[in-house]
């Protein structure tokens, strides 16, 4: 199970590198390309995934359920966000488009601090 949980955290990683490199392409003409959605999607779901295995995997010592809600609340955002972005192309809204990179480095920097446990 610790080696699907590695998996899942991998491809949720990758996903969100390619969610904010698309976004990083498309900073400059603000018309963001469906990538940026389908990665957050992407990540939204592997992050899911990596949260049940590492819930079955059994209480890990100081874990609560507050960094997977913070995680999940993080991934929401992004992924809301960047479906907006993606129906309104070049009138996506100021807070909308920045939402997208803000999201998303709060949620690797809550991941990697272990923030919330």
């Amino acid at each position: 199970m610790n080696v699907l949980l590695g998996i899942f955290v991998s491809l949720h990683l990758l996903c969100w590198a390619i969610t904010l490199g698309a976004w990083a392409v498309a900073v400059k003409t603000r018309k963001p390309s469906p990538a940026i959605a389908h990665a957050a999607g992407g990540a939204l779901v592997f992050g899911i995934l990596a949260m049940i295995v590492a819930m079955s995997l059994g209480p890990i010592s100081g874990s609560g359920h507050l960094f997977y809600t913070i995680k999940l609340l993080f991934a929401l955002i992004t992924t809301g966000a960047a479906f907006v972005a993606k129906s309104r192309q070049e009138e996506t809204p100021t807070l909308v488009w920045y939402a997208i990179p803000a999201a998303i480095v709060a949620n690797v920097f809550v991941g990697v601090f272990q923030l919330g446990m």
